[in-house]
């Protein structure tokens, strides 16, 4: 019997890999895009929902996830990761010569999310969750770690830069650092050797359309759904949300530097408590604080209150594709993960896109953010139901887990259909 222990002296430098490539991947945009549509807003005077528009985006990325969830399962991680990477920084570099129309805006937003697929998690977690399975969630989430490390570095670093070089200089620090980091993580990751018992596990689960037909893919999707709405519609806006609440610009940035801390504790910490038994419950605990922590704002709170809000909301941004990842592989195999994230993962792009115009529209209707707090607390709490009428297949009720994943353990036979 595989332990995490031994799992990680084979595969700590995929860990290593897929932690770079994420962390400076499309995933380091969301946590700092609030810092570029407020200079742009300033740079172009236009309105907050004007630049926060291009969150729509986010619809069209989810619309091609699964073709390259497809494409991922076919050719590998490494081809997908490296064309996606010189994709969008061509898209940056892009971005750094905009005159400021909204359409060219828009065009290269858009361009940016859809072509950046390719860096973010349905690629990298293909391989971590191949690679791992006694200790598959820690090893997730130790992955997952380089978003959350990046967003603990960039928000400070991005404030300095735009403060001496402008939104330009900015978007072409972006564009060096997805170059770069995605060379590294595929030298990390590198071309290794499958052994039979780890193909048969890549080869176990059931198809697409079979995992389609249960219950369980659309309430994970309406749950992943629900918490990318209250949590990425937040942090898409939460330097200007920080500042109403009357904290200045760079106390704004330090407190966006404290929800990636709590995001990087959260991943770790949920991460391994999942491959420790009662998934579900997991999942809907940790919701549950994070509604309590962004409840914590519909008030003004001081700064010892603005810090525990921010760490206890972190927790849901730090957990959400842990808790994607961890039940996709749990509930329906690998055969075809990629698929399946690609279909579930249009629900997380789409949540974003719902949340990010919500909290954008609401304020400009309505002068202040609160009505978005009660949403986001609103559907926070949905989700914690949601993930605890999941019927998990890869681990026991009991809390005791299951080291390998059954196909017989699925609601469908994966023999049904090719």
């Amino acid at each position: 019997m595989t332990t995490f222990k031994s799992e990680l002296r084979e595969g700590w430098r995929d860990i290593v890999g897929a932690g770079i490539g994420l962390g400076c991947g499309i995933g380091a945009y969301t946590p700092v895009s609030s810092l570029f549509f407020r200079a742009l807003e300033h740079e172009f005077n236009w309105s907050r929902g004007a630049a926060t528009a291009a969150l729509i985006a986010l619809p069209l990325t989810a619309a091609v996830l699964p073709i390259f969830g497809v494409v991922v399962d076919r050719i590998g991680v490494r081809r997908v990761a490296a064309a996606s990477a010189l994709a969008i920084t061509a898209c940056y570099l892009g971005l750094s010569f905009m005159t400021g129309t909204l359409l060219q805006f828009y065009v290269l937003i858009v361009l940016l999310n859809v072509l950046g697929a390719g860096t973010g998690p349905i690629t990298y977690t293909r391989q971590i969750a191949a690679r791992f399975q006694a200790g598959r969630g820690a090893a997730l989430a130790c992955a997952l770690v380089g978003i959350a490390a990046a967003g603990m570095i960039l928000p400070a670093v991005l404030y300095h830069t735009l403060t001496v070089g402008g939104w330009r200089a900015g978007y072409s620090l972006m564009a060096i650092l997805t170059l770069c980091g995605t060379v590294i993580a595929l030298l990390c990751i590198g071309n290794r050797k499958v052994d039979p018992a780890r193909r048969s596990l890549e080869e176990s689960g059931v198809s697409a359309s079979q995992a389609a037909r249960t219950a369980a893919f659309w309430c994970l999707g309406l749950a992943i759904f629900f918490v990318s709405a209250a949590t990425i519609g937040m942090v898409s806006q939460f330097q200007s949300l920080l500042i109403e609440k009357g904290f200045t610009p760079q106390r704004a940035a330090e407190l966006l530097s404290v929800l990636a801390a709590a995001v990087v504790i959260s991943r770790v910490v949920v991460g391994r408590t999942l491959d420790l038994g009662r998934p579900k419950q997991v999942a809907a605990a940790v919701l549950m604080l994070a509604a309590f922590g962004a409840a914590m704002w519909i008030g003004r709170p001081g700064t010892v209150g603005a810090i525990i809000g921010v760490l206890l909301f972190g927790f849901a941004i730090g957990a959400e594709l842990d808790l994607l990842s961890f039940f996709i592989a749990a509930c329906f195999g690998l055969r075809r993960y990629g698929v399946i994230y690609g279909w579930l993962g249009a629900f997380f792009y789409t949540g974003m896109a719902a949340g990010g115009l919500g909290y954008a529209v609401l304020h400009d209707r309505t002068g202040s953010y609160q009505f978005a707090i009660y949403g986001s607390v609103a559907l926070l709490v949905v989700s914690a139901g949601l993930f605890l009428t999941l019927k998990v297949r890869g681990t026991e009720e009991n809390g005791t887990k299951n080291q390998s994943f059954s196909p017989a353990n699925t609601a469908l036979n994966p023999k049904e259909s090719p």
